[in-house]
């Protein structure tokens, strides 16, 4: 389905990690957006220097309250659910009229505090569209994330013409489901990613261990899974940046996510063995390098229990792989 831009639409963008970056600097560029994007973070500093980076066109709002008043979409990518809530009770609390008023969330949250959220928007006069996204910064700043929109039929058409082509290649559309749900299905899609990970770092520990190497190895999976995410952990891996570069996510963050995913699964009588193995790797990331090591880092625990050293020396460009 295909709908025009509301060409009336000021959009309000709250939070600005490296997901939040990536995802308005696709809008700022490809949104078609009439008015001058508005941007809020908790450091406000963070909001100026990216308002400059894009080019000082946008607006830096003071305060939350402010981002909200002068917005008719309110688009929040937020750390975890305590910084959601957080927000949204700073925006009650100070009785901002929200009729006719989109909020969006990106955020990761719980189904059941994506469905308490949008009832209180809703009976205030706005409107709520729960919409996680799957993909890692990188993937965002290619415009190619996932996006997930639940809600109300007509409140999701609102955000379409801001998507596929803008911010993302594909969308799941769960237009007329609960805001929970798209929250559930993220939570299954974290299912996907770690599993994912976990055989992209085993694999590849053993092929070092059988002698045939991580670069014959990476010929095949290339072949085989040539796009992201495979591709993305994989180079992540064999280069050194799961211990080098910026985490993509933080271990800190994966351990709490995947915790939850874990409580749900129990709850329902899932039997998701696979998906232990990593959340079991993802803590011995944490004892060895510490809670903001990256996610990928499952790499090094892999390495660690196979008798390798946690960090493979790419960084250092040593290696023991055959061609």
């Amino acid at each position: 389905m295909t709908v025009a831009p509301n060409m009336g639409s000021r959009m309000a963008f709250i939070g600005l990690g490296e997901m939040g970056k990536a995802m308005t600097r696709n809008l700022h560029r490809d949104g078609n957006l009439t008015s001058p994007l508005t941007l809020w973070n908790r450091t406000k500093s963070t909001a100026d220097a990216h308002s400059a980076d894009l080019g000082g066109d946008c607006k830096v709002a003071e305060t939350v309250q402010e981002a909200v008043e002068n917005s008719d979409i309110i688009w929040t990518c937020l750390q975890d659910q305590s910084a959601v809530e957080q927000v949204f009770d700073s925006v009650f609390a100070a009785n901002v009229n929200i009729t006719g008023k989109l909020f969006v969330d990106s955020s990761t949250i719980a189904p059941e505090w994506s469905n308490a959220t949008a009832k209180r928007v809703i009976e205030a006069g706005g409107e709520f569209v729960s919409m996680p996204v799957m993909g890692e910064p990188v993937v965002a700043a290619a415009k190619k994330l996932i996006c997930i929109p639940s809600g109300k039929p007509e409140s999701v058409d609102r955000i379409r013409p801001y998507l596929e082509g803008v911010v993302c290649r594909a969308i799941v559309d769960l237009s007329g489901e609960e805001p929970g749900t798209s929250s559930l299905l993220k939570l299954m899609g974290n299912f996907l990613i770690m599993t994912t990970m976990e055989t992209v770092a085993e694999v590849n520990v053993f092929a070092d261990k059988s002698g045939i190497g991580t670069k014959n190895m990476s010929k095949l999976m290339g072949a085989m899974f040539p796009n992201p995410p495979h591709a993305i952990y994989n180079h992540r891996m064999l280069t050194g940046e799961y211990y080098e570069g910026t985490p993509i996510v933080e271990v800190y963050k994966a351990l709490a996510l995947t915790g939850q995913v874990l409580d749900m699964a129990k709850a329902c009588g899932a039997s998701v063995p696979i998906y232990e193995v990593a959340r079991e790797h993802l803590k011995l990331v944490q004892e060895h390098e510490g809670s903001k090591a990256d996610i990928t880092g499952i790499y090094g625990a892999v390495r660690v229990k196979s008798g390798l050293p946690y960090r493979n020396g790419a960084a250092e460009g040593s290696s023991n792989q055959k061609e």
